[in-house]
């Protein structure tokens, strides 16, 4: 409990501290109640539940329960970078000793304990929960279901109760990123393994289906979703598998959704025998952690608990699959409404699968009724009953992604935070499982080094290459009330607009002529992000123009035009844009 206690006070302390350091990100700007100014940014203010459910869907590529839930936190709180940040760091804290009661229902405390100490001291997990992102949630939201299951199968208290917890959790987890999935299919691979044999379906195996069934809508709305312009993401497993399998990307790399130029222990040789003698390790303690959760011994005894209730369960099914078909049905009759150079050529695949809700509560039906009927030789039910739990979470979900991946680039290193706790608790059993304590000693001085160089590496990395904040500081107290201030409408320009505000600043990002002659006698500012140049159109709006001032910072410059002789075209000058990756 004391290494819990100390986790948990040192987790705290790396996720909660200086939350407003580092600048805005363009994906941060997603999170519903910031004031933008309209028809500049991009994405726009999203203030009411409505413009969080259409911007969602129409250019995003997240379910939006994580926007849904940050709409009345940020109405309360208010939008400052603290604000937005807190609740992903506090859902991050929440998963150190999620974790050790993982450990405590598997059987095994202390491995729990020393893997939420590695979780709490992954420099991985401390950035991306100190980031306004869905992934803190996700990873909260899949621990907690993988608790309550484990409650429900092991303790067989409150079973009725728990099943419902267990269910809104597994539906808040869908909603709230794709990648979900993947670990509600580990739990329903590792229930109905358990239930073969039996006379009847468990009541928590009945409970995935409805939860199968409820969440189905979301698989049609992301497959419209998958029209959205989206983040260059990857197919290449082997690459992925190392960098997870490493203590969960202990070390930052190229492929790891940050800007290259920023990752530390690139370009150099004893960079990289690092990251192998990290590899190393991570797989010595792999093997024998498998080993270890794959004895008998390490099994977890399930509670046998009559199943009951079957009518009850069958008009959940088809009640469940109606409201879903009834979602998709709705969903698409609204894209009727829109302009159609606004929808997408994906919404006929949401068409199509409108039959999915009532398809599933078809396959409901028909595997509760004829599950008796399933028959298997007495050794493969008791190899598929004995499967390990902790080894079906740290394999299936990553598994299934890289499958994925395969036919559609999926994998990226945030959307993979919900799947570390479970590999360090592996790793925590691998380790625990060293039988010299010559070994022991050496591991444990090794994990004391990786986790120190994880939070070091992690340390200067940001989502977004410029800062915006201190950019915006550079200029603001320059620009006067009477200035016009041009931006251009683009995601990667947006997070300025967090810093200028609109009520204070003149902000134009379209019709740059109109407004310039409309205020002849104004200064302009040009606000340039990541572009080497003003655009064409804000050119024209700067005729009669000349520069008189230029503020520059890394990847950003503000130049302050007045009415003169016409200047001279500005040379473009070559400045790198940030890469998409950013903005899943």
């Amino acid at each position: 409990m004391a290494i819990v206690i100390m986790s948990v006070l040192i987790g705290g302390w790396l996720r909660l501290s200086d939350l407003d350091a580092k600048s805005i990100s363009h994906p941060e700007m997603y999170v519903p109640g910031i004031r933008l100014p309209a028809g500049v940014a991009e994405p726009a203010e999203r203030m009411t539940l409505v413009s969080v459910v259409t911007g969602t869907f129409s250019s995003d590529t997240h379910p939006p329960g994580y926007y849904i839930a940050m709409l009345p936190w940020t109405h309360a709180f208010g939008a400052s970078l603290r604000s937005l940040r807190l609740p992903s760091a506090l859902l991050g804290l929440a998963c150190i000793p999620l974790l050790y009661w993982l450990g405590v229902l598997m059987g095994n405390p202390l491995a729990g304990a020393l893997a939420a100490a590695l979780l709490a001291l992954s420099g991985y997990h401390v950035f991306w929960t100190r980031v306004a992102r869905m992934f803190a949630l996700e990873c909260f939201l899949g621990l907690a279901a993988t608790v309550v299951l484990l409650l429900i199968v092991t303790r067989g208290r409150a079973r009725g109760l728990l099943t419902a917890v267990y269910v809104a959790l597994v539906l808040a987890g869908v909603a709230t990123d794709v990648y979900f999935w993947s670990l509600l299919a580990a739990h329903m691979i590792w229930t109905f393994g358990n239930a073969l044999g039996k006379r009847e379906l468990s009541a928590v195996c009945r409970a995935q289906l409805l939860a199968l069934v409820l969440g189905s809508p979301l698989i049609a709305f992301a497959a419209y979703q998958s029209g959205n312009t989206v983040a260059d993401l990857s197919r290449n497993v082997p690459r992925y598998l190392a960098e997870f399998s490493a203590f969960a990307f202990a070390i930052p790399s190229d492929v790891s959704g940050f800007f290259p130029a920023a990752v530390p222990f690139t370009g150099f040789i004893a960079g990289w025998i690092v990251r192998i003698l990290i590899l190393a390790i991570a797989i010595v303690l792999l093997v024998s952690g498998f080993r270890q959760v794959w004895q008998p011994s390490s099994t977890v005894r399930i509670v046998e608990v009559p199943a009951s209730g079957r009518k009850l369960w069958t008009w959940g099914w088809i009640v469940a699959g109606i409201i879903g078909t009834l979602e998709i049905g709705g969903f698409v009759y609204a894209t009727r409404w829109l302009p159609p150079g606004q929808v997408h050529s994906t919404i006929k695949a949401t068409e199509f699968l409108s039959v999915l809700p009532l398809a599933l509560a078809i396959v409901s039906l028909l595997i509760d009724r004829y599950w008796a009927e399933l028959q298997f030789s007495e050794g493969r039910r008791r190899f598929i009953a004995d499967l390990p739990f902790a080894g079906l979470l740290a394999i299936i979900p990553f598994g299934l992604l890289a499958m994925l991946s395969q036919a559609r680039p999926i994998l990226n290193q945030r959307g993979l935070l919900f799947a570390s706790p479970y590999l360090f608790f592996v790793l925590a059993c691998g380790v625990l499982a060293l039988r010299s304590k010559g070994w022991t000693t050496a591991i444990a001085a090794a994990l004391v080094a990786i986790c120190g160089l994880s939070l070091y590496s992690y340390r200067s990395m940001t989502m977004d290459p410029a800062d915006y904040g201190h950019f915006a500081a550079s200029i603001t107290s320059e620009i006067q009330s009477s200035d016009l201030v041009f931006v251009r409408k683009a995601w990667y320009a947006t997070p300025i607009l967090y810093y200028l505000n609109a009520d204070q600043f003149h902000i134009v990002g379209r019709n740059y002529s109109a407004a310039s002659s409309q205020e002849p006698n104004a200064r302009v500012w040009v606000v340039l992000l990541y572009d080497p140049a003003p655009s064409d159109e804000m050119r024209a709006g700067l005729s009669g123009y000349r520069k008189v001032r230029t503020i520059a910072a890394p990847q950003a410059e503000a130049i302050l035009y007045q009415r003169g002789s016409e200047t001279a075209a500005v040379q473009p000058r070559k400045r790198p844009k940030p890469s998409e990756t950013i903005g899943n």
